[in-house]
């Protein structure tokens, strides 16, 4: 039976296909389309939109099916108006963005067939049509119940400790999980590091700076079981430590003083969001409230000046204050707002899906822009002039609706001295043309204007023009005197109001092609709840911001903690459990130890979110304190040190080799906050600016010691030391930086002015602290600049190094008894053991 049904079946196809074969309509569509259009498609499409696997915009022509799929831009053919179809507006060159073909439009006769062919239904000859492969994405970036297991995405839930027969590898459940996979791959953990390694690493770790050499002895001689955690106590208490642990939150953000491109101009005020930062984590702040104070500092309740200066993080990015694109321009700086909160906040490459859905990981196009929305209210930094980022993100840090009123004044106020200008000017330059000598010096300074002028009325200047501009003049100075009413400014976050516009989705990324409309909703792969948006406080708010921080920092988001957790680790092990702490998707790296991840992120949120007391977990553990030293036997097994056997030797960063060559000398500044200051650069690269003379400042020596976390970041000019260094990119996110070591770097710290100042300073340090004798200087210096007395080897080599240069001096140098110090200093400064940390 089954095969009489087989062939019956058979006969029926074949008789259906030859009954079409044969039907007279079919053979003229056929005829049109093989004597007229195949030709064009073949002539000037399928290049493009052929039956290859890659195809220009995912649109393939080769079939009926692919006409009518279309591509990333939507269906080719309109069936209700075929005249409005998109292939003939792409053919006609009716879209500006979109044009087919690319080279050069088509004459207006072959764009008339492929008008009359789609008017006929776009009928295909199927002996021509070509299917192809079917454009699908992989099943790993498709948002389903599978991909939603991933392990990233599922919920946070504190897994078992690990048993662990070693007694002192279980006290600490780090120790449990590290211990129990080390034995699984036949491995042992290393021996502890010594007591002088341990503490050094610890002042680095936590506050960017080594001990001195009495901390260190202090603790070398502290027989306590608690010693160690006193020392981190006593570590995270100091104010150096929120210096050292906002950097890393800096690098996260982008975090730079300059807008970026030619004109690169400053940010006003943005040196405070750099303080928020430093502050919150010497306060210890909740790390959920901290991201929500950057979210929507201004939409939470109660107000916070605090929380105000904390929405900065929206005014970090580059901005071009004269785009080509205007609008294009304005959501590529959403586009920069939404990349950075997705890798930073959640690890992930939520930018990667703005043009078509995420190639690798479960986001569709559409999660993207429905993620867009709830930023799709902000105002734009700026329109083009500096008074437009006044207008846009500079207010004062006032409860919203005083600021509002103050800001009306100080429009009214500005509005006045514009006024007042004309007349003053004419007058300023009248008098500057006869004014001459000393007395023309004087006027240049405004308080002597006035007593200048009365000395000349009735020649060069009338009564009735004296007065009025004294008159302009007193006016002037009393609405300057009022300008800023003594409130504190802030760069800040602001909304166009109430009411946020339509989102749509941008077809190719592309802001003038306007897709379906979206609303705001967060990544559905994590099985997310509804926003449930409420109106900002004031009126003057959409509310969709705080919405979104409330779910970025919810006990219930798989992605925060976890995130976070891990950047944890990674400062303190030189790597984090997932090694691409930015992309916990797919294309990144897998977790070394996953079940340790969880764990960590679990006692993170159960601790209130505490960032301080995930340190003291860290730290205290016998993984942390393990030496950095290499076995053979675990090199040939673990050459990458995945499994954590030993811990990681680091070079010091950027900030850390500066700030410690200072220290050296004695005269680093500690004072906490404020502006920025200005480091001495070499003319000769400040003559690598476009305007060399006014791209960067100047400040007092006092100031130019202070800690390099306050050193201004100006994106066309990078501070040469810090550069070197591998100070973080701030044209970007960054969280891993580059840790090189580079031939350069030895030539600048033997040679720059920088690092011979430095060694001048060390050598007088050396002088006033240990006398004339050499033997003496030579221990001080060891001590000094690495926490310890020289062996005996290294102190008579030390000894016969300064008394060699004593007796035969380099030419050029100084006096015999100082130049052989400071080159001895600058030889200190150039050895493995000041620059890297075991």
């Amino acid at each position: 039976m089954k095969r009489i049904f087989f062939s019956q079946l058979i006969a029926v196809l074949v008789g259906l296909n030859a009954a079409a074969a044969t039907d007279p309509d079919q053979k003229k569509a056929n005829a049109y389309f093989d004597s007229q259009v195949h030709p064009l498609l073949e002539r000037h499409c399928f290049k493009c939109h052929g039956a290859e696997e890659k195809l220009k915009g995912g649109l393939r022509l080769t079939s009926r099916e692919g006409l009518m799929r279309g591509g990333d831009s939507g269906g080719a053919m309109d069936e209700s108006d075929t005249g409005k179809s998109l292939l003939l507006d792409m053919l006609s060159y009716r879209d500006d963005h979109h044009q087919m073909p690319p080279k050069g439009k088509l004459e207006e006769s072959e764009i008339a067939v492929f008008r009359e062919w789609l008017r006929r239904g776009a009928p295909y000859n199927s002996a021509r049509e070509i299917h192809g492969p079917k454009i699908t994405t992989t099943q790993a970036n498709v948002v389903s119940a599978e991909t939603k297991r991933y392990w990233a995405f599922k919920p946070v839930v504190r897994p078992l400790v690990p048993k662990v027969a070693q007694n002192d590898w279980s006290r600490n459940p780090i120790d449990a999980y590290i211990f129990s996979k080390l034995v699984a791959k036949g491995l042992r953990p290393n021996p502890a590091a010594s007591k002088a390694q341990l503490i050094r690493r610890a002042f680095y770790d936590l506050t960017g700076l080594p001990p001195t050499q009495a901390e260190v002895v202090s603790f070398q001689n502290n027989p306590s079981p608690a010693a160690f955690e006193e020392v981190i106590d006593d570590l995270l208490a100091r104010p150096q430590y929120g210096e050292k642990w906002g950097r890393h939150w800096l690098d996260l953000v982008r975090y730079a003083e300059s807008n970026g491109y030619e004109r690169d101009g400053w940010k006003p005020q943005v040196w405070r969001y750099r303080d928020y930062v430093i502050k919150a984590f010497n306060d210890d702040k909740a790390y959920d409230r901290f991201l929500q104070e950057q979210l929507a500092g201004d939409e939470l309740r109660p107000f916070s000046a605090e929380a105000m200066v904390a929405t900065g993080y929206y005014r970090l990015g580059l901005w071009d204050d004269e785009p080509v694109d205007p609008h294009q321009a304005y959501y590529d700086g959403l586009d920069d707002i939404l990349s950075i909160t997705g890798q930073a906040m959640l690890g992930l490459t939520i930018g990667c899906a703005r043009c078509h859905d995420h190639k690798i990981d479960p986001i569709p196009q559409v999660d993207y822009y429905s993620m867009l929305s709830f930023f799709g209210n902000v105002r734009h930094y700026g329109q083009r002039s500096s008074q437009t980022v006044y207008d846009h993100s500079v207010r004062a840090l006032l409860p919203p609706k005083r600021a509002e009123l103050l800001r009306e004044e100080l429009n009214k106020d500005s509005a006045t001295l514009r006024k007042l200008e004309g007349p003053l000017k004419r007058i300023d330059k009248i008098a500057m043309a006869q004014l001459s000598g000393g007395e023309r010096d004087d006027y240049k300074y405004e308080d002597n204007r006035i007593s200048i002028l009365s000395k000349y009325v009735g020649q060069w200047i009338s009564q009735s023009k004296f007065d009025e501009y004294a008159a302009c003049f007193a006016e002037r100075k009393e609405v300057q005197g009022r300008l800023n009413h003594g409130v504190e400014l802030a760069l800040v976050v602001t909304e166009a109001g109430a009411n946020a516009p339509e989102t749509h989705v941008h077809v190719r990324g592309n802001a003038h092609a306007l897709g379906a409309p979206v609303v705001p909703a967060f990544l559905s792969v994590t099985s997310p709840p509804e926003p449930g948006v409420k109106p900002g406080p004031d009126g003057l708010t959409t509310g969709r911001r705080t919405a979104l921080a409330r779910w970025i920092a919810s006990e219930n988001n798989p992605l925060t903690a976890r995130v976070f957790a891990n950047r944890i680790w990674q400062h303190h092990f030189g790597r984090g459990i997932v090694r691409t702490s930015d992309n916990f998707g797919r294309l990144g790296e897998q977790p070394t130890h996953p079940e340790l991840l969880d764990w960590l992120a679990a006692e993170f949120v159960e601790g209130g979110w505490k960032i301080k007391a995930m340190h003291k977990k860290i730290m205290l553990s016998k993984t942390y304190q393990m030496s950095s030293g290499g076995r053979g036997d675990a090199l040939a097994k673990d050459p990458a040190n995945d499994l954590f056997w030993r811990f990681n030797l680091r070079r010091l960063t950027a900030e850390e080799v500066r700030d410690s060559a200072i220290n050296l000398t004695g005269r680093l500044n500690l004072k906490v906050g404020g502006p920025s200051v200005y480091t001495d650069i070499p003319d000769e690269v400040l003559a690598t600016a476009s305007r060399p003379h006014a791209v960067w400042g100047s400040s007092s020596e006092e100031d130019r010691n202070r800690r390099s976390v306050y050193v201004a970041i100006r994106r066309s000019l990078n501070e040469p030391v810090l550069k070197t260094f591998d100070m973080a990119d701030t044209d970007g996110h960054c969280s891993v930086r580059f840790a090189s070591v580079l031939p350069t770097q030895s030539l600048t710290m033997l040679n720059s002015r920088f690092f011979n100042d430095v060694a001048i300073g060390f050598a007088a340090r050396v002088r006033r602290e240990a006398g004339q004798a050499v033997e003496r200087q030579v221990s001080r210096a060891f001590g000094i600049a690495f926490n310890r007395r020289p062996s005996p080897d290294e102190l008579t080599r030390g000894v016969r190094f300064i008394e060699d240069l004593e007796s035969s001096p380099i030419p050029g140098e100084k006096a015999a008894g100082s130049a052989p110090l400071e080159r001895f200093c600058l030889l200190l400064l150039n050895l493995n053991e000041f620059l890297f940390v075991d």
